[in-house]
């Protein structure tokens, strides 16, 4: 009888224990990413001859701040990942000046054929004629095709020369058995030389200048 009443003694502690590992368990799949983040640029870093290119491919470059962010955990990735993560997050950026490209473009996620039934393509309502909701993403793998992308800090100024990555990230947070593959086609800083120090913001207009001068206005 002893060994019985000694199991029957400890049941409780045994199954808030296996609670507590489950707990633990269940953060650990929905934690968002721990990022691998480069150094950022520093002044003049980037020749211009790289920072034209960059330029040419961009379809919005602002001088602005970031000072919202949301997970598009559920949308872009799955709740719960295993292994090297990926997070996505809907960032809203308050701009001060803009040197190519159109705001107006950019005032929702790009979630391409989606259904809006299915999920929203609005976060942060309402926009001030300022503000727009960019995305960028969070990699732990350094083998990742995002693994360039820089980080979009909460309330730290700097230019960002955003691209419009059509059909690029698959939706794999949204239940799949409702019909295709889903593709977003999300509005990105995606290489080290797409956010530059604030310093920067007079040569990127300069550079824009010498390509109009080339090649016609920006669109």
């Amino acid at each position: 009888m002893r060994p019985a009443r000694w199991v029957a003694g400890w049941a409780p502690a045994l199954c808030f224990l296996l609670a507590l590992a489950g707990c633990g368990a269940y953060r650990k799949l929905t934690a968002p990413a721990t990022p691998v983040v480069a150094r950022p640029p520093r002044v003049g870093e980037i020749p211009d001859a790289a920072l034209l290119r960059v330029i040419r491919e961009a379809d919005l470059i602002v001088l602005g701040t970031p000072v919202d962010r949301v997970s598009e955990a559920g949308v872009f990735m799955p709740a719960m990942q295993l292994g090297a993560k990926e997070t996505w997050y809907s960032v809203k950026l308050v701009v001060d000046s803009v040197a190519k490209g159109k705001l107006g473009r950019a005032k929702r996620v790009d979630l391409g054929g989606v259904p809006l039934t299915l999920v929203s393509d609005r976060r942060f309502e309402p926009l001030g004629p300022n503000e727009i909701v960019v995305q960028y993403p969070e990699v732990e793998a350094r083998s990742s095709t995002w693994a360039e992308a820089p980080p979009l800090d909460l309330d730290q100024r700097a230019v960002f020369l955003f691209k419009r990555c059509y059909y690029c990230v698959e939706l794999k947070g949204l239940p799949q058995g409702r019909g295709p593959y889903y593709k977003a086609n999300p509005l990105v800083a995606m290489t080290w030389a797409s956010k530059l120090p604030p310093e920067e913001w007079p040569r990127v207009v300069r550079l824009i200048h010498q390509l109009a001068r080339l090649h016609g206005p920006p669109s």
